[in-house]
């Protein structure tokens, strides 16, 4: 149920710490109040005093209701003062196919993509934070290990002429104290007791279920495939990997290196026992991302014909975002 008002960052809010902005919490406020408001004209002209079955309520990037009704209601809803326009949510299921052996490649993949000129630039995602939205995380995988994430940050700030203490505070790297400081804006607040119960560890500082709503964001509860550790890879495995000895480099002992080894890791699940994820389950996924600083967004969400746009609000919200500090890919 998308309202007449403006998004937050739709209204000239930046992105950038908006966590910590008192004008942009007091407007994302606001529009709570006016969505509580039009849920109740709505449960009471349109439901027969019924409560509005509210799923999430989105303010940073759009400002929409997601709630569950019969179609037959929609009509009726679009004509409450307010209301701008009633969109039916898309709902994405996991494309699991059986395939032959793995054959990882990644350690060719620097070459074709032209990471290996970055890396040589000292560009190795250290200091950033990627999203992934999707089926989770083997968070005991090696690739993702915190002790060897933290081992290649130390080599970091040797060559940088820093101690590791001096090196990790200039990348400024995500971890409980901030993520209790904003925990209050997130869509998850009310079923999360404290900041420590959505980290994981120095690579994975964030962890939560969107469609399950807990903390168990691994593969082994549900039957929807580990393609997020998958696209976790890709982006952000590790540059060492530990072994019996200490720690090696990871393109030639498992031959998988993600494209940036030294970024954090912050895993969103949409994917669990409740199926798979509305488009409204992913966009508090989006929202919460920005409200924790992530430079980075990833959704591997389309169809068999490819990436398709009908341009209702669903997809607007991706221009706002792509207008800030945010990529969402």
């Amino acid at each position: 149920i998308v309202l007449e008002s403006d998004a937050t960052i739709n209204n000239g809010y930046s992105v950038e710490k908006i966590g910590e902005d008192p004008g942009a919490i007091a407007y994302r406020e606001a529009l709570k109040s006016q969505q509580d408001k039009i849920a109740e004209t709505i449960s009471a002209e349109i439901l027969g005093g019924n409560q509005l079955d509210v799923v999430w309520n989105l303010t940073l990037a759009t400002n929409l209701i997601s709630a569950n009704v019969k179609f037959g209601q929609i009509e009726a809803i679009e004509k409450i003062s307010g209301v701008r326009e009633v969109v039916i949510e898309t709902v994405y299921e996991p494309d699991v196919v059986s395939s032959s052996a793995a054959d990882p490649n990644m350690a060719t993949s620097g070459i074709q993509i032209g990471a290996l000129p970055s890396y040589e630039l000292g560009y190795t995602g250290a200091g950033s934070r990627i999203a992934i939205i999707d089926t989770g995380l083997d968070i005991d995988h090696l690739s993702f290990n915190a002790e060897a994430f933290e081992y290649s940050l130390g080599l970091l700030a040797e060559k940088a002429g820093k101690t590791v203490e001096e090196y990790a505070a200039d990348l400024d790297l995500l971890d409980a104290e901030e993520i209790a400081a904003v925990l209050g804006q997130l869509h998850i607040a009310a079923a999360v007791p404290s900041a420590e119960d959505l980290y994981i560890s120095s690579k994975i500082p964030f962890g939560f279920n969107y469609v399950d709503v807990n903390t168990n964001v691994t593969h082994l509860h549900d039957p929807q495939g580990e393609h997020g550790s998958h696209v976790a890879g890709i982006a952000t495995a590790n540059a060492y990997v530990p072994t019996e000895d200490g720690f090696a480099k990871a393109l030639e002992e498992v031959f998988v290196q993600g494209v940036a080894p030294d970024a954090q890791l912050l895993v969103m699940k949409v994917f669990g026992k409740n199926g798979g994820a509305y488009d409204s389950d992913y966009m508090v996924a989006i929202e919460d991302a920005i409200l924790l600083g992530c430079d980075v967004v990833n959704l591997s969400l389309g169809s068999p014909a490819g990436f398709s746009s009908s341009d209702s609000e669903l997809d607007l919200i991706f221009e706002r975002i792509a207008s800030q500090d945010t990529i969402v890919t």
